[in-house]
């Protein structure tokens, strides 16, 4: 199984190889960069880069997962766009990825934490966010995704029964959310929420490695899609960047 994955949905742009008949520890292989408003140019360029490297023909793929969103709106239609081009042309099947859940995926790849409030910026005072679990090494949502003030981001989580984990928070939005409860004085205990104060660059974005890893699940539960199916979800009608 040869699995292309492409995300671009934050300023950082990202693919991915994997290649189930290498040993299991580099079977993943990524090129990432926080590159904004220069996805358009780069992430062809990236495709052909990283496949040229592992000595892979487009013809070889098994299939193309994409990050579906949320996420910004430019970053969505460049993901989806050149996902379905490529699905296209080499008549292959699409899987679509969340970026919250790529992101949970990404910090429990990092640190073995287990429960995760996945949040990106949505500018206009909203986040796009979530919450995941992983169970059996993949980050698995609990409840629905949501575009929320946030405000109300904080309520909902406030709501929610004291988690046996503390829910580690994790995505561009992150530096939002230790803001607004930093008027609390115990935020692991009163909301159940934790942070991590110093994390190498990138990962607060969505990685394509993180997308390719939860894709090979997904394909092997048989939940592809075709190229005309394959669409973003922007969680609003009202879309900005």
């Amino acid at each position: 199984m040869l699995i292309l994955a492409l995300e671009s949905t934050t300023e950082a742009c990202s693919v991915a190889l994997l290649n189930d008949k290498k040993p299991k520890n580099t079977q993943i292989v990524e090129q990432f960069e926080i590159v904004p408003r220069q996805h358009t140019r780069l992430l062809l360029n990236m495709v052909d880069n990283l496949l040229h490297q592992q000595g892979v023909s487009k013809n070889d793929l098994t299939a193309i997962a994409f990050c579906r969103g949320p996420g910004a709106f430019t970053g969505l239609r460049i993901t989806a766009g050149v996902a379905q081009g490529l699905a296209f042309g080499l008549n292959l099947p699409l899987i679509p990825v969340s970026s919250l859940a790529a992101l949970a995926q990404g910090r429990y790849r990092y640190n073995r934490h287990t429960a995760f409030l996945s949040c990106l910026d949505a500018r206009k005072k909203e986040v796009f966010w979530g919450i995941y679990q992983v169970e059996e090494g993949y980050a698995r949502p609990v409840g629905e995704e949501q575009v929320s003030p946030l405000q109300m981001v904080m309520d909902s989580v406030k709501s929610l029964p004291q988690p046996k984990v503390p829910l580690q928070v994790a995505g561009t939005a992150t530096h939002l959310i230790k803001e607004l409860s930093g008027s609390f004085i115990e935020p692991e205990i009163e909301l159940g929420l934790t942070f991590i104060d110093s994390l190498p660059d990138g990962l607060n974005y969505p990685h394509a490695y993180d997308v390719a890893f939860l894709a090979a699940e997904e394909y092997r539960l048989g939940n592809t899609v075709r190229a005309e199916q394959a669409l973003p979800v922007y969680l609003r009608n009202n879309v900005t960047d």
